[in-house]
């Protein structure tokens, strides 16, 4: 760890030399302007003296800011007609995000010092640490009230905090002496719990580090900026030195910098220096944190230099007109009060502003796809013009997969420079989605996630793998889930009477392999070791990888590629560090090697198109390409929430020297400016993210406050032309409802009365149903509902009459019993039998008491009796739920409701008919096959409805007269008459259900087909 230096031991800011400093202002193209300066000689000469090329030594903020540098020295070379360079020597001054690089600077030939400690094995090492301190009253009783240990992803992502802490109090070289006085007696408890944490840690972890030989990465890199630092000042370096494009918000870079601008062949050339900036308003500028400005204040006053003392890089222009603007509308909060006056004064503002305008649309999209899809269309469109280029300039690396997926549309791979976390990819989501599925004890989408993964196969062909599994889910997983995981699907099997025995053999087969693949994971205790759960996860992956030849695939899983090695890398390090990791349970290692996948991040090395790229603001602090698209322009995103963190409260990180954390956004807003400065820019932002409404980024709202409404046009266009290409131009929006018309033969010559009753409400469900030969499938794991209610209901009433278990004395039990015995039938059952527990035992005993008194008039009791009547050449069907033969010789028709029966009315205005025409079967046709066949004459149509609330149940009865029954058969002909017609349509909804309550999708599964919410009005929906 650097040791913080004193005020006495840092570089002087005051130097005989006077500072080489320059500034390319924004919207000057950074790279192109300064390569062009090296090549110049008389530039050069103005910058160095005489010299060559070869002799510069540039050193610049990133990598790749170095490698586009070499590429721009090339190009003007080659345009120039030499075809030949000795380039400079391109070094790298570090990385300054704020969140710690994982390369440092190019060591220096005389580097000693240790090598920097690996940052997951440091996570690892500070594990035991702060888990000691935790469990000692830390930050009070983590663990649970049974005493169970501390919850592992709460310790892990502690301890991710503590190491951005710890590398910022590296970075900006805190004053650690004073940490003993931050927490004084008058303070609550858990800061000096906090504060007794930070002690362990800054000061004694630089000893566990001294004996593992290793150095925290940040603190080498300071002293390796330190060690050049005090070089090239005790020493007169003769070579050019020039520092390009960093804004020294990392203390050791400022330091480094401030030596460079004195030395007498040095330079330092700034980024996007407000040029226009007077006194007053550097001053102000210097106070707040937020500005663009302010880092590049700070850094000249570092270095003992007024803004007044910046030259202008060799070369290059004056600010851009938009720069002018955009560094007026962002001036500090007082200094707005000059905005009135600054309208005045401008004789032209009006032409200022459409100067400063021109090239710059705003898109502001309805959401975040939309957003993406417009910048995709802006980027594609900059294809259709010779060697134009475009960035996406972003922070939200959910915008760029977006953009980058949408770009897929014509074929265009495109280069994002932060790469996609490893936990993204297909074999690594694998492996999340097995962890996921067993901590869910096999939740249907989770197993079908896990069983339709493309990589998946569990020892069969791939074909038959996944004709199996959409067995498995079409037969068992749709609908309610059956309780108990794998145990309680093959249960579930077992009870199905119904099913193909091939095809319960093949899903009993599946559902095997499948247990068979996570035996590793069930082996293992409640807690265990991360180096166990490592060994399940690769065992249970080789499994279901193993195509039918093989025993195991681990080869597949770390195949000899980008991700192949980045997981053989992970698994390598954790299982190396796995014994400093504290015991964890089954539910908490998921999250924690979610956490730890999403922290690798992976530069895929396909090719993508050179024309395009997805950079950072920070890279493209640099880097102007022709259009620049700066996305999500958002608050929270860019700029970003400041964030204190859970370590120091903002007094106690001013007492330590470091900064507040709204330095973040006055760093984003510098990036912001020299993106937004360029010659033709998009910027965008969703109205809506993730749902909810989204506020624009400050800088927006400072923009249109100062100079008015920004272009919104092209943007709109770009909007317009994207939500387009979802739009078939074969299948126009339907102003009307659908009529189909098949033709006679097609329509059906058989309907039960259920489907009669359907046919008189909503025909186009029928047209689906019996026509189109369409079944409408539960969801995956869907809650049990209404219907699945009604048919456990149907089965247990059939149970409990066909058994006679109604005249039993205790018909009460063996009702409960007989529920339990239904439970295993249906998914969902023992769901059902939850919470459904208080009402069936309400229902028993109602039904108990009604039985009894009903059974001296009945003869025999029928259940589930199949009916049919012909008439020409239609046949009416009907399944009775109980037909009971009376002892005076009629029949009382009984059909059971979970819910609300139909109103009299509908009944006697054959709305609802399927009572009235089961009695014409019992009249006129006969229910029942054999010695089982039952004609006759009814007595009485009666609803029992089974709510099991107060009262259980509730019996509704109507007289079946012969004119009732009559005028339902005529009913039945005239309709059927009518749909002989074949100009006759299947229309949609013709008499609506009544509704109680919200309108069920249950109860409408064709609608979607029918485009229903295209043509039906707002109010009917």
């Amino acid at each position: 760890m650097s040791q913080t230096r004193t005020d006495s031991e840092r570089p002087e800011k005051h130097q005989a030399a006077a500072p080489h400093i320059y500034n390319i202002a924004a919207g000057q193209p950074f790279l192109p302007k300064l390569a062009a300066a090296l090549l110049d000689d008389a530039h050069r000469h103005a910058l160095f003296g005489s010299c060559r090329l070869e002799d510069v030594q540039v050193l610049l903020p990133t990598r790749r800011a170095a490698r586009m540098l070499a590429g721009a020295l090339l190009a003007q070379a080659e345009k120039a007609g030499r075809h030949a360079l000795l380039l400079p020597r391109i070094d790298t001054l570090g990385d300054l995000d704020e969140e710690l690089p994982d390369t440092l600077t190019a060591a220096m030939p005389e580097d000693d010092l240790p090598p920097a400690i690996d940052k997951m094995a440091r996570h690892f090492y500070l594990l035991p640490l702060v888990e000691k301190w935790a469990r000692e009253g830390g930050l009070g009783r983590l663990d649970d009230d049974d005493g169970a240990p501390l919850n592992a992803v709460k310790l892990s992502a502690l301890v991710h905090d503590l190491e951005g802490f710890l590398d910022q109090t590296q970075n900006e070289q805190a004053q650690l002496d004073r940490l003993d006085d931050l927490a004084p007696e008058s303070l609550a408890e858990n800061w000096q719990h906090i504060v007794s944490l930070l002690n362990i840690v800054l000061r004694f972890w630089p000893d566990q580090l001294d004996e593992l030989g290793k150095m925290d990465p940040t603190a080498r890199r300071n002293a390796l900026l330190e060690r050049r630092r005090k070089k090239w000042q005790d020493k007169s370096v003769e070579r050019p030195i020039i520092a390009a494009g960093s804004t020294g918000s990392i203390r050791a870079t400022a330091d480094l910098l401030a030596v460079i601008a004195h030395m007498p062949r040095g330079a330092v050339v700034l980024p996007g220096l407000d040029e226009a900036a007077n006194d007053d308003l550097w001053r102000a500028i210097a106070k707040d944190d937020v500005h663009p400005q302010y880092a590049l204040a700070q850094l000249l006053d570092h270095m003992g230099v007024t803004p007044q003392s910046v030259r202008r890089f060799p070369g290059t222009g004056q600010t851009s007109a938009r720069a002018e603007l955009i560094n007026q509308a962002l001036v500090p909060a007082q200094e707005t009060v000059r905005w009135i006056e600054q309208k005045h004064t401008e004789t032209a503002s009006h032409e200022t502003t459409a100067t400063a305008f021109d090239g710059l649309t705003l898109i502001e999209a309805p959401d975040m796809r939309a957003e993406a899809g417009a910048i995709a269309l802006a980027m594609r469109q900059v294809l259709e013009e010779p060697d134009k280029t475009a960035a996406l300039v972003t922070r939200d690396r959910n915008l760029a997969r977006r953009v980058a997926a949408e770009l897929k549309r014509w074929d265009i791979n495109i280069d994002d420079s932060a790469g996609q976390p490893l936990a993204n990819l297909p074999r690594a989501r694998l492996l999340r989605l097995i962890l996921q599925a067993h901590v869910s004890q096999f939740a249907p989408i989770d197993m079908l996630a896990v069983l339709k993964h493309p990589l998946v196969c569990l020892h069969q062909k791939r074909i038959v793998h996944l004709a199996h599994v959409r067995l498995l889910e079409n037969a068992v997983l749709r609908g309610p889930r059956p309780f108990g995981g794998v145990s309680g699907l093959r249960a579930f099997l077992t009870h199905q009477e119904k099913m193909a025995a091939d095809d319960k053999q093949a899903m009993s087969d599946l559902l095997d392999r499948l247990e068979q693949a996570f035996l590793p994971f069930n082996a293992l205790p409640k807690e265990a070791r991360m180096s166990d759960y490592l060994t399940a996860l690769v065992h249970c992956s080789s499994a279901l990888l193993a195509a039918p030849e093989e025993a195991a695939a681990a080869d597949i899983l770390f195949k000899n590629d980008e991700e192949g090695r980045a997981l053989a890398a992970l698994f390598e390090t954790l299982h190396a560090h796995s014994a400093l990791a504290p015991p964890m349970t089954q539910a908490d290692f998921p999250a924690l090697f979610d956490m730890w996948l999403m922290r690798q991040n992976i530069r895929r090395q396909a090719p993508g198109q050179p024309r395009l790229s997805i950079l950072g603001p920070l890279e493209a602090r640099l880097i102007q390409a022709d259009v620049m698209i700066l996305g999500a322009l958002n608050e929270t995103v860019w700029p970003p929430m400041p964030e204190t963190g859970p370590w120091l409260s903002r007094p106690m990180r001013a007492q330590l020297g470091m900064s507040q954390p709204e330095r973040q956004i006055g760093q984003a807003a510098h990036d912001f400016v020299q993106a937004a400065a360029a010659p033709e820019i998009y910027l965008t932002r969703a109205k809506k993210r993730d749902g909810a409404p989204s506020v624009a980024a400050r800088w927006l709202r400072r923009l249109e406050t100062f100079a008015g409404d920004m272009p919104r046009q092209k943007g709109d266009r770009l909007i317009g032309w994207w939500q387009s290409l979802d739009q078939s131009g074969t299948a126009p929006r339907p102003e009307a409802a659908p009529q189909p018309c098949p033709p006679i033969a097609a329509r059906p010559k058989q309907l039960s009365v259920t489907q009669i009753e359907t046919l008189l409400h909503n025909p186009y469900e029928i047209y689906a149903r019996k026509i189109l030969n369409l079944r409408a499938l539960d969801a995956v794991d869907t809650p049990p509902n209404a219907a699945h209610r009604g048919i456990f209901l149907h089965g247990l009433m059939e149970r409990f009459i066909g058994g006679g278990h109604y005249l039993s004395a205790e018909a009460a039990q063996a009702f409960m019993a007989l529920a339990k015995q239904e439970e295993a039938l249906h998914g969902g059952g023992a769901a059902l039998m939850q919470f459904w527990q208080a009402r069936l035992q309400a229902l028993a005993t109602w039904l108990a008491d009604y039985e009894g008194r009903r059974a001296a008039h009945i003869e025999q009791s029928h259940v589930e009796l199949s009916g049919r009547l012909t008439f020409g050449d239609f046949t009416l069907t009907a399944k009775a739920d109980r037909i009971d033969r009376l002892k005076n010789g009629r029949f009382e028709i009984i059909d059971y409701k979970s819910g609300q029966p139909p109103a009299d009315n509908r009944v006697k205005n054959h709305l609802a008919p399927q009572l009235t025409l089961e009695a014409a079967i019992l009249r006129d046709g006969h229910f029942g096959e054999n010695d089982t066949k039952l004609s006759g004459q009814s007595a009485a149509l009666t609803y029992l409805r089974l709510s099991g609330r107060t009262p259980a149940a509730e019996p509704k009865s109507l007289a079946a007269d012969d004119k009732l029954i009559d005028g339902a058969l005529d009913m039945l002909r005239r309709l059927m008459a009518a749909y002989e017609n074949e100009a006759q349509p299947y229309l949609v909804h013709i008499r609506p259900r009544p509704r109680f309550g919200m309108r069920n999708l249950n109860d409408m599964p064709f609608d979607h087909l029918a485009r229903c919410p295209e043509w039906q009005e707002e109010d009917e929906l």
